[in-house]
Parts: structure tokens; sequence; C-alpha cells
């Protein structure tokens, strides 16, 4: 796991255009993609979103909140409880660090897409907000929506999240490396990551030209006790994983400053 921000008019070193000379010729198994993806899609194992959309940890004078936002990431999918999702590891690791009271909300639904993601919260959490972590774009690219389209809902996802959220600070995940996950066979692995990574560069643009906003990526294969059991979605371990990333950069202003929050410079 990795963690940077992007700083606006920086190269950002990320990961596009990696990759071996296989995946790089996963075109020439293109016939086998849509028989694959139709067979995963109906083999692949169902679990449901997790408990516990709402919650609270700590029990500090400082009052945080975080909201979770966009797809099954975020929805906890495959998980019991949001305890262990992404929502309640960055609520638990805001109340040990600030010694606070911190309230998590998780607004998302398995299977959201860009355009989706907003209608899932309310204005009235994002305005409350301390930090907002988002999870889109691996729907998006799987529904086959062009690049155009995700560019245009995503930027417009993330404006509207900051206009609504003015002191929160907002943490993208990037497209993770799709290609290494165990739950796609060759070459729809191969068709997927590279896909995933024309998306993620999307996200790198969004996220560099835009104030209060940084991202997080896996820019390597992961481990099974990374997975849940569908091979697809991600573990406790990797929810923690990436909540100990996002900490790795969030930095709250003093609590007596009154200015929005901001990332690491």
């Amino acid at each position: 796991m990795s963690s940077h921000e992007v700083p606006r008019g920086r190269p950002d070193g990320n990961r596009v255009g990696r990759g071996g000379p296989l995946a790089r010729l996963w075109w020439i198994g293109l016939p086998l993609v849509p028989l694959q993806g139709y067979r995963l899609k109906r083999t692949l194992p169902r679990f449901a979103d997790a408990d516990g959309t709402t919650g609270r940890v700590g029990s500090g004078a400082r009052r945080l909140s975080v909201v979770a936002l966009g797809d099954s990431v975020t929805a906890g999918y495959a998980l019991d409880h949001h305890r262990s999702s992404i929502a309640g590891q960055l609520a638990l690791r805001l109340a040990e660090r600030y010694d606070a009271t911190v309230d998590w909300r998780a607004c998302a639904r398995s299977g959201a897409t860009a355009g989706e993601a907003l209608e899932l919260v309310s204005r009235e959490a994002l305005a409350g907000a301390d930090l907002v972590f988002v999870s889109i774009g691996v729907n998006d690219l799987k529904n086959l929506h062009s690049t155009t389209r995700y560019r245009r809902e995503l930027e417009g996802l993330l404006d509207e999240v900051l206009a609504a959220a003015p002191r929160a600070q907002v943490c993208l995940l990037g497209i993770p490396p799709l290609q290494h996950f165990p739950a796609f066979p060759r070459p729809l692995a191969d068709a997927l990551g590279w896909r995933g990574r024309v998306f993620d560069a999307i996200g790198v643009r969004a996220i560099r030209a835009r104030p209060r906003t940084f991202r997080i990526e896996t820019d390597e294969a992961l481990g099974p006790d990374m997975f849940a059991g569908d091979g697809f979605h991600p573990s406790p371990t990797l929810h923690a994983a990436f909540a100990d990333a996002v900490m790795a950069i969030h930095r709250l202003p003093a609590e007596d400053s009154g200015s929005p929050g901001r990332g690491a410079d």
C-alpha cells in the first residue's frame, strides 16, 4: 500500500502506463473477455453491505465527523459491520489521534457509479464533515462508461462534495490494480487492469486541480488476506490499510484556528 497527495501543478509519479509485456498484449484474448465476464458475474459469491452505517467512537471533547461516500468499498460490502470498514477505521484513528469524539456515516451503495454517488449523501451530512472518503470508478469502468462521461461525473461529484463540505478534506481512493485481483481470470484481468489505469489517470488529474483533496492508491499486487471471500472486495485488513494510508497524509487544523482543514503540503 502506498499513499501520497497529488499536489496541484506538480508531477504525481502515478503508476499509469506501467505493466509488463504480457499485460500490454491483453487484447489478443479480447474475444474471451465477454464470456469470462458473464461467467464471473454468475458465479461470484454474493454478500451484503455492512451494518452500522452510522456510529461513534471516542469520548474526547473535540467533535469530528467522517463521511464515507461511494460504491461497495465505502458500503462495507462483505463486512459484518462498519466498525471494520474504512468509515469506522478512520473514525477510530481520528479519535485516537485528536482525543476526540468522532461520528462516522457511510453514504454508499454497492454498484454505485460516479453519477449516482451524490444521490446517496445528504447535504446535512456533508456540511458537518471534517473528512470525506470517496471510493468510486470501478463500476463506471466495468459498466463500460466512456472516459468522457467518467471525467465529467467524477469532477462534478468532487466539486459538489467540496461545496457542500466547506471544512472537509476529501480523499479519493485510486482505482486498484484490477489485473492482480484473485477473482479475475486472464485475459479479463488484464483488460480490467488496462482500463483501470486509464480511469485512474482521470482521478489523478481531478485531484491535482482541486484544493482540500488528496488521494491514496494501491500500486502493487495485494496478498490474499487483503480480499474478502469473493477475491474482489477488500477485507478488514485492507480497509485498515486504507485508513492507515489516509492518516499518513491527513492533518486537521488546530482546533481554535477556524480555518478549513488542508492536506499535507
